[in-house]
């Protein structure tokens, strides 16, 4: 929160663009042990009329018990590149520890990723990747669901923040400030297993050279836990 307040406070030193994300999240339950979450992102420049990035993302999930997670994983992220006018692949490499709180719903996320980024070839159409940057850096989210009712069928509210830090040996990006997201939305649990909700999304974002950019976003988000 006082990420985002800071956004607030410096917002006119910025560039201000608006995008549209819309998200699947799933987890497929192996047994009490193992599970294999995953998400699949579409995000939108410009409102609906731009390209922008696809995250495809996966992993096997082993439980420690119903408050502690870890988690090893692979994404694959394809972002839209106007001077290559191609999508250039991104590979990750993660692990992850969660933490669920017993008596609030409230999850508190960790992450480390490795990362590969292509780089646009301008001068050959044809071959859009003309190098790989390598880059490590690490993620903090906590997001909170606040229910109006304890019932299994019910509306909520749902808060969430997340800070991304680059760390060492990054060529992508050698600023340890990579980007801050901050979501608001509210939402309705239809079963256990199933939510939906739609927000809007403040994510302030700076590049290699501290240009920065904060981006307006309306967030459609679907949570759905099933068994293999």
């Amino acid at each position: 929160m006082v990420a985002f307040l800071c956004q607030t406070a410096t917002a006119q030193d910025m560039t201000h663009a608006y995008q549209n994300w819309y998200t699947y999240f799933g987890t497929a339950k192996l047994n009490s042990k193992f599970a294999i979450p995953f998400d699949v992102q579409l995000r939108l420049r410009d409102g609906f009329s731009d390209k922008g990035q696809l995250l495809i993302r996966g992993g096997l999930q082993y439980s420690l018990n119903k408050q502690h997670h870890i988690l090893l994983g692979y994404a694959y992220v394809p972002t839209y590149n106007g001077t290559a006018d191609s999508w250039l692949p991104e590979h990750r490499i993660y692990q992850q520890y969660i933490y669920k709180a017993p008596r609030l719903d409230m999850t508190h996320r960790f992450r480390l990723e490795q990362r590969w980024v292509g780089q646009p070839n301008a001068t050959a159409p044809y071959k859009p990747v003309d190098d790989w940057k390598y880059g490590n850096r690490t993620r903090y989210f906590n997001r909170t669901v606040l229910p109006f009712r304890k019932k299994p069928a019910t509306p909520y509210v749902a808060l969430q923040e997340e800070i991304f830090l680059n760390l060492w040996g990054n060529e992508i990006n050698n600023i340890f400030f990579d980007q801050n997201r901050f979501l608001a939305a509210i939402g309705y649990q239809f079963k256990p297993d199933l939510r939906v909700d739609i927000g809007y999304m403040n994510q302030l974002v700076q590049v290699n050279s501290g240009a920065k950019t904060m981006n307006h976003i309306l967030h459609f988000a679907v949570f759905h836990n099933f068994k293999l």
